[in-house]
């Protein structure tokens, strides 16, 4: 298994060239151009500012991308069989694909990936085997990542600290196929299984900027890890497929849109929370036509919030078992309150009646009844003056 470092500059990587391929780091060029058992690196010796054309016959295992000023750039989509680490550089799809066993980006290092509207593949399993993690990481263009292993072995884990906390910047995520485990962490924009039919690990807390798809042929792990929907754009969908949804949920984004394409159904003991403190705004719109339940719906904050049906007109049904709902700051329309708990949205915590509505508790709260019954009594018995 030998090496193949890049020597010369600027070039091209495809199965043919050996002008920039050199045995040692540094080397004289005219080696053999890399093929699936060796690994290739870019480092401090490839040459100032290069530009690495990589066509759709580029070859190698492993692949290295350590040097601050070098752009690989995709001319195709080629497939490796190993590990692409990238530590510092510029990585340029150009709306191709690039096909890895991993990939993993894990230090502080100014980095880019410019996806255009192409696509990072892994295949690998059994292993961390997307690690977006530490500063200094730049994502444009689609931001699709794909994992496609069809096996039945392990735990697939995405680790995506790495990307920060702005939306812009945060990479999707689709598992299409597989029966294995998948485990995602930190921050993922819209995590997809369509295709899936194995187990997710709910079990570590995330942050999603965008949607989350599950396969009706895929299983959920239940958690007490809290799931948080952070977006200021949408609409993102929401996707249970039949399955339960046995892990809390929080909607926080300042003016973001989220939509459920079916009925939802949580864990009956799963807190369900719309806003975070000290403000949020968002919309949220159950499906239509049928009924979401829910463990224990709460809202926090203050702010335009919506709660509505995704069919104007047509009532969504909000059900949840037992206790009492005091809602704050919701604008509701289109939605059907049932189930043994009691849903109470008092206009003087802010909610408001948009029509359309059954079940809900609207008016004044006992506390603004008991202070407005009391005014009129001390208004009524205060003597006059003449």
């Amino acid at each position: 298994m030998p090496n193949r470092f890049w020597v010369g500059g600027s070039g091209t990587w495809d199965n043919v060239n050996t002008a920039n391929w050199s045995a040692t780091s540094g080397g004289a060029g005219g080696a053999s151009a890399p093929t699936a058992v060796d690994d290739v690196f870019f480092d401090a010796n490839s040459g100032t500012a290069a530009t690495v054309t990589i066509q759709a016959t580029a070859g190698g295992r492993a692949a290295t991308v350590d040097k601050s000023d070098i752009t690989l750039l995709l001319a195709g989509s080629p497939t490796l069989a190993g590990i692409f680490t990238f530590t510092q550089g510029t990585l340029d799809l150009a709306g191709n694909n690039l096909t890895v066993l991993r990939f993993l980006t894990q230090n502080s290092n100014t980095r880019t990936i410019a996806f255009g509207a192409g696509s990072i593949i892994v295949t690998g399993n059994a292993a961390t085997i997307v690690g977006f993690i530490g500063t200094g990481l730049t994502l444009t263009g689609s931001k699709n990542i794909v994992s496609n292993y069809a096996g039945a072995t392990g735990t697939r884990t995405f680790s995506m600290s790495g990307t920060g906390t702005t939306e812009s910047n945060v990479p999707n995520i689709a598992v299409t196929a597989g029966t294995d485990t998948v485990a995602s962490l930190a921050r993922v924009r819209t995590l997809d299984f369509t295709g899936f039919k194995g187990t997710y690990n709910s079990a570590t807390a995330k942050v999603l900027f965008g949607g989350l798809i599950f396969d009706p042929g895929m299983t959920i792990t239940g958690s007490a890890s809290n799931h948080v929907f952070s977006a200021t754009t949408g609409p993102f969908l929401i996707r249970s497929a039949g399955l339960t949804l046995d892990f809390p949920v929080q909607f926080s984004g300042i003016g973001g849109i989220w939509e459920f394409d079916d009925a939802l159904t949580q864990g009956s003991t799963r807190a369900f929370v719309y806003g975070t403190a000290p403000t949020a705004a968002g919309t949220l719109r159950l499906k239509a036509g049928v009924t979401s339940t829910v463990g224990l719906f709460e809202t926090r904050g203050t702010g335009s919030r919506f709660l509505q049906s995704t069919t104007p007109g047509v009532q969504a049904t909000l059900s949840q078992a037992s206790g009492t709902v005091n809602a704050n700051s919701l604008i509701i329309q289109d939605i059907a309150a049932v189930g043994g708990a009691t849903w109470n949205a008092y206009i003087d915590q802010n909610n408001v009646d948009a029509g359309n509505n059954t079940g809900w508790n609207f008016g004044l709260s006992p506390t603004a009844l008991a202070y407005e019954t009391s005014y009129e009594i001390r208004s009524f018995t205060q003597p006059r003056r003449f």
